[in-house]
């Protein structure tokens, strides 16, 4: 009996997973999952349902994937890469109708009509049975200059988009995850994602709306658990959802300002409470996030509704301009965990959330053009005093044609630190005494080094060799260093060196460019 055939059908899913994680994802992701299957039968009957779990029409980028324009290319190859699919594999090998996931990542440049009917001939012209699609994962994407090509579109093709999406809602007739993105502001793509989200809406449990489109208020929902809203968050456009049942709920008011009215779906009461809420994202692109007292709040009757989040856990704020009245919404809920990402002028007003009582704070901020150095260090140096109870605190500084005065900066209860600009002199090591906790040290110079001399490099390396001779009292244990792609070897061996001398308990350093 050979090794392998020790180990459980348990530890051998646990590997399989690993190896099939992002067979879901895009077609790159799921041939690289394709190895699985050739193992020996009993790998191969564990790995099919990981392998066969996702139809994947498309070759675009993948859902979970930021805004990144993709290489410009013709007409013909956009017409083979959105033609490009793992279905007829499933369908000749049996399991077609075993597929759980439905992942579309089209790029409908030039002519989205003719990419929407292909969408349509691929899923509803043969007798396929999709009852077993429970996640749909729909995107646009688009080449860098796709929008003018758009214009293409003539005036029935909205009509027919539209079509094919009921006709597409009605074949992929039980989703319970919807996940919809678009790089794309197109009159016609936008209809047919609003005809499959309101189609869809009522039976969601998790939905992710990352288009431009509206669900608009005669879409109702008792049943979400997880909610994204981006775009669609004026006060018209958002949908009624009923808060009790979210766990997960994360606001971005792209294009207009967002209201909680969306959530106010009991109207016999004055409250909106959400009772399972654990994690809440706030992203402010443009405007503001509405809070209670604001007059555009009022209920029916008049009144300001009563917002409450009994059992929120994690907090995350970002480019949201902080004021008492939106930390005021947080104070009575049992936060262990709260993230900050903006403009530093105003995280004092992260005190309203009572930080002492947290197990974790991360502050991102970029420093520099309007903010002074004497405000930047009073205000982290403040803040950074009051979460002596947390076990996890960081601090990520963006600098911007400033450098960070050591001396004016005090961190005692800093576990991490994260700075970023073009050169950072002595390469933060002046910094450590500031903030005598910190375990994990990243310095991202992304221009240091480039293009020295071996001469300038080693001349670099001695100065900080000569000031910094003796070792650091430091507690830090990672270090990761980004420099310039344009370096010498010589300059990643000697900043190597220097950091391992001067941290007496460093356990792992990376460098990267």
């Amino acid at each position: 009996m050979s090794t392998f055939d020790l180990l459980t059908d348990d530890v051998i899913r646990c590997i399989l997973q690993l190896q099939t994680k992002n067979a879901t994802k895009c077609l790159s992701g799921w041939k690289s999952a394709l190895p699985a299957l050739a193992m020996c039968r009993r790998w191969r009957a564990l790995a099919i349902p990981l392998v066969y779990s996702a139809i994947i029409i498309g070759d675009g980028p993948q859902i979970e994937q930021t805004y990144m324009p993709i290489d410009r290319c013709s007409i013909a190859a956009l017409d083979s890469q959105n033609q490009k699919t793992n279905m007829r594999l499933l369908v000749d090998n049996g399991y077609i109708g075993s597929a759980k996931e439905l992942v579309v990542s089209l790029t409908p440049d030039f002519h989205p009509i003719k990419v929407l009917s292909y969408l349509s001939d691929t899923l509803c012209q043969d007798n396929h049975d999709w009852s077993n699609i429970r996640t749909f994962k729909l995107t646009f994407c688009t080449t860098v200059f796709s929008y003018e090509l758009l214009a293409m579109n003539e005036e029935n093709d909205k009509q027919l988009a539209v079509q094919i999406a009921h006709n597409l809602a009605s074949k992929v007739n039980r989703v319970q995850i919807f996940a919809a993105r678009s790089m794309l502001d197109d009159d016609l793509l936008t209809a047919f994602t609003e005809v499959l989200g309101r189609r869809y809406f009522g039976e969601l449990r998790d939905i992710y709306w990352m288009t431009h489109g509206t669900l608009g208020p005669e879409c109702t929902t008792t049943q979400l658990t997880s909610c994204l809203l981006r775009h669609a968050n004026d006060e018209h456009g958002l949908p009624l959802i009923c808060p009790q049942k979210l766990k997960y709920l994360r606001i971005v008011p792209f294009l207009n300002a967002f209201s909680w009215l969306c959530f106010h779906f009991d109207k016999t009461s004055d409250d909106i409470v959400f009772e399972n809420l654990r994690t809440l994202d706030l992203e402010d692109r443009r405007f503001g996030i509405r809070v209670p007292n604001s007059p555009p709040l009022s209920l029916e009757n008049g009144k300001v509704p009563n917002i409450a989040f009994p059992r929120l856990n994690r907090l995350i704020f970002k480019s949201v301009t902080l004021t008492p009245e939106i930390t005021r919404l947080f104070v009575a809920s049992p936060l262990n965990s709260v993230a900050y990402d903006g403009h530093p002028s105003n995280i004092l007003e992260l005190r309203g959330l009572n930080i002492s009582r947290l197990d974790m704070l991360s502050v991102r901020v970029w420093y520099g053009f309007t903010v002074s150095a004497p405000d930047f260090y009073a205000c982290t140096n403040e803040l950074f005093q009051e979460t002596n109870s947390a076990k996890y605190t960081l601090l990520a500084v963006t600098i911007e044609e400033t450098i960070i005065d050591a001396a004016q900066a005090y961190w005692p209860c800093l576990t991490h630190l994260d700075l970023c600009n073009e050169y950072l002199p002595n390469l933060a090591l002046d910094l450590i005494p500031r903030a005598p906790n910190i375990v994990y040290l990243a310095v991202r110079a992304f221009k240091a080094g480039e293009h020295e001399t071996e001469e300038k490099v080693q001349e670099y390396f001695d100065g900080l060799s000569q000031r910094y001779s003796q070792p650091l009292n430091s507690k830090i244990t990672y270090v990761s260093l980004v420099f310039a792609r344009g370096r010498l070897p010589l300059f990643d061996t000697l900043a190597i060196d220097l950091f391992t001398r001067c941290l007496p308990k460093l356990i792992n350093i990376t460098i990267s460019d």
